[in-house]
């Protein structure tokens, strides 16, 4: 106390002295046994005059004025001592200059570095609490970090969406809306009909592309509660849903499991998988095959396609935003769909590999760790 603040002063119920800092008995002014009013005014708070009032507005700051001539000011805050009954003020003289000082015989050892015990309390709570928890704030802030690398990476994929996909069709049905225009004032009407066509499909394109973004965005604040999954039926569902090809099969090679976990999440997977293999399948009679084998801890699913093959160079590419393999105005590519699937087991911390041989077909190998 007396390092910290070595003009306090100690007042008991009867607003006695019984103790004083160092500095404060240095002054000669007060000795202990006086009575604190006897010295002291109090100029804030007002109508401060007893050891209850002064109880009631501890912590706030307070001025004492001292009554001898030098009449020096105080200032500080009182706090009360439940267990001995008294309260303490820690403060420090109020002066203006350092000449000050001269006239009272102090010299700037007197003073403590802090004159404020909310200060003091402060300061030592948040070094305290900086110590504590210095490696748990390094690593929400790496945590942060990434997440904040993340959505930056994924906005610039919604600008390019934006300034180039989306953009590109807009402009192209507005040239099939002019050309259809200057036809009609010339009462051609023979081309109509191919314009009226190519305009639907790419509306159905940008439609898609939408769509597309949209399921982007939202996996990651799905919101969905885990329940119990049959994949086999998930997997009869969904390619009942997303396959509109005749003459396009599949097959479960081994019995799928049952899991407990976020149902959209995995028809989002399969879905995204499906769609991708039938796309993009070159051969009369399209294929996939659904293998599952379990694992210690994970659970290994394949799925596998006869199509055109994948070249290893682009086995990274395929899974970015966007990205795809196909001329840009092919109507049902998009480049989303193998960046959901990525997405998806990202968030399910699992992880996707591909294996793929030209004109024979490719084959993704997904491990999603077990609950």
């Amino acid at each position: 106390m007396d390092d910290l603040f070595p003009f306090f002063i100690i007042i008991d119920r009867e607003m006695s002295v019984s103790a004083m800092g160092r500095s404060m008995s240095k002054l000669g002014l007060i000795n202990e046994g006086d009575h604190f009013f006897d010295h002291f005014t109090i100029e804030r708070p007002l109508q401060t005059r007893s050891f209850s009032e002064i109880k009631r507005q501890t912590r706030s700051l307070f001025i004492l004025k001292m009554k001898e001539e030098i009449a020096l000011k105080f200032r500080g805050q009182m706090y009360y001592d439940e267990s001995n009954d008294q309260v303490a003020f820690l403060g420090s003289p109020l002066i203006n200059s350092f000449d000050d000082l001269q006239g009272i015989d102090l010299s700037l050892n007197d003073f403590a570095l802090h004159d404020n015990i909310n200060q003091f309390l402060f300061t030592n709570q948040m070094l305290l609490s900086s110590l504590k928890d210095s490696k748990e704030i390094e690593l929400r802030l790496k945590e942060m970090n990434q997440n904040l690398k993340q959505k930056n990476e994924e906005l610039q994929d919604m600008a390019y969406i934006l300034s180039h996909d989306l953009k590109s069709p807009i402009r192209g049905i507005l040239s099939l809306a002019e050309f259809m225009q200057e036809d009609i004032d010339q009462n051609r009407l023979d081309e109509l009909p191919f314009y009226v066509n190519t305009i639907k499909e790419r509306t159905i394109r940008m439609n898609k592309l939408i769509d597309g973004v949209l399921n982007f965005s939202k996996i990651g604040i799905e919101k969905s509660k885990k329940e119990v999954i049959d994949l086999n039926e998930l997997v009869h569902t969904v390619f009942a849903d997303s396959v509109s090809r005749q003459g396009f099969k599949y097959e479960i090679k081994s019995t799928l499991p049952t899991i407990h976990n976020v149902r959209v999440l995995f028809v989002q997977l399969f879905s995204n998988l499906i769609s991708n293999a039938e796309k993009h399948n070159d051969k009369p009679q399209g294929m996939i095959a659904i293998d599952y084998r379990e694992l210690p801890e994970i659970y290994e699913f394949s799925i596998s396609d006869n199509g055109p093959g994948i070249s290893e160079k682009y086995h990274k590419k395929i899974f970015k935003l966007f990205q795809t393999l196909d001329s840009d105005y092919k109507l049902e590519n998009t480049g989303v769909g193998l960046s959901i699937v990525k997405k998806i087991i990202t968030l399910l911390g699992g992880s996707i590999r591909v294996e793929s041989t030209i004109n024979k077909g490719t084959t993704f190998i997904i491990g999603i760790p077990k609950n």
